[in-house]
């Protein structure tokens, strides 16, 4: 398992109780895949504690799956049966897919990152710290674009990512 060169998307950014963190991607068909979905905008995940030792989540489709059994460790991100995303902060051995490990955090760093029960964690290509965060029910009659830039017309809008008033807006 090989990290992806520098010149490709190798970063994806998590974020969580309104804090962004990185993690490092490997080289594989999972997540060739998970950048694929992710170049059409971020995608949310509800988390949940697993075990005392990690923070699952179901993915929407199911990626690429190349099982080895080995000992996951803190800060791992590992895919699980396909389309379940594990966060580690804790150890534990099966049968995974590796993704990437989170950046620089200790596991007391990570517990405090994914606190909550459940909890929200977005997954994106890039960092959303900038990215305004609103309800569905804010959005009233202002112009609402994709990130392709073409315009919404059905309403009510569906949670994502858009454009409205010329900045990118979180709905959730």
């Amino acid at each position: 398992m090989t990290l992806i060169p520098a010149n490709s998307q190798n970063k994806l950014y998590l974020t969580a109780n309104g804090v962004t963190k990185t993690a490092t991607l490997v080289q594989n068909d999972a997540t060739t895949e998970l950048i694929s979905l992710l170049e059409n905008g971020p995608i949310p995940l509800s988390m949940t504690e697993n075990g005392g030792f990690e923070k699952v989540g179901n993915l929407p489709q199911s990626l690429p799956t190349s099982d080895v059994r080995q000992t996951a460790q803190s800060g791992d991100i590992m895919l699980y049966i396909g389309n379940v995303m594990c966060i580690f902060y804790g150890s534990n051995t099966w049968a995974y897919t590796k993704l990437g490990t989170l950046d620089n955090m200790t596991a007391e760093e990570i517990k405090e990152f994914l606190s909550g029960n459940p909890v929200s964690v977005y997954l994106s290509l890039e960092d959303m710290a900038d990215i305004k965060q609103v309800k569905i029910s804010d959005v009233k009659e202002e112009k609402v674009y994709d990130l392709k830039g073409n315009l919404i017309m059905n309403r009510p809008i569906m949670a994502g990512v858009y454009i409205i008033n010329g900045k990118k807006t979180l709905i959730r």
